[in-house]
């Protein structure tokens, strides 16, 4: 578990966003629902080594005035640290790979699958993406169903428009 743990909740375009923070980096971003409902479940099972490396506090004000930034166009690119503890080696993998998707591009479920090795196993990678506790960070957004048609989104379909729209990705 973690010493410290940081909460903030920021006013966003979407609406308001809560985020969390450790020691070991941002630990979640909330869309459309209070970190209470959906903290207690990431905080269990984390494997914490007992190094802490950041203060929570300032990851918070950093990871906020990022995504401020990102919502106002002057960001494409998060600098905050992660910690991606909560998730199984293979969730971990297709996040790591997520991150690597530009801004303003798109890719598939299919395509993610094949970049991380796994063809056919688009309905595993479809879970992991799902799973993301850091979206607009790690920008599951930016994933497409078949054929570039609009698909599922854990924060609903109307953010997930409104962030494909703020980064010029056209879809179907």
């Amino acid at each position: 578990m973690h010493n410290r743990l940081a909460v903030a909740y920021v006013d966003t375009p979407l609406g308001e966003i809560g985020l969390a923070a450790g020691e070991h980096g941002l630990i979640t971003i909330s869309l459309g629902k209070r970190l209470d409902s959906t903290l207690p479940a990431l905080l269990r099972g984390r494997h914490d080594d007992g190094r802490g490396k950041h203060d929570p506090s300032r990851l918070l004000e950093q990871a906020c005035a990022e995504i401020v930034e990102y919502m106002l166009s002057a960001r494409e690119k998060f600098e905050t640290p992660l910690d991606l503890s909560s998730g199984t080696e293979f969730q971990r993998t297709i996040w790591r790979r997520l991150r690597k998707v530009k801004y303003g591009h798109a890719t598939t479920y299919s395509e993610l699958a094949e970049a991380v090795g796994r063809p056919g196993a688009s309905r595993a990678v479809g879970n992991a993406v799902g799973a993301n506790p850091l979206p607009i960070i790690i920008p599951c957004h930016r994933v497409l169903a078949a054929h570039h048609k609009l698909g599922g989104f854990s924060g609903g379909l109307s953010r997930k428009r409104k962030l494909l729209k703020l980064e010029g990705i056209n879809w179907k």
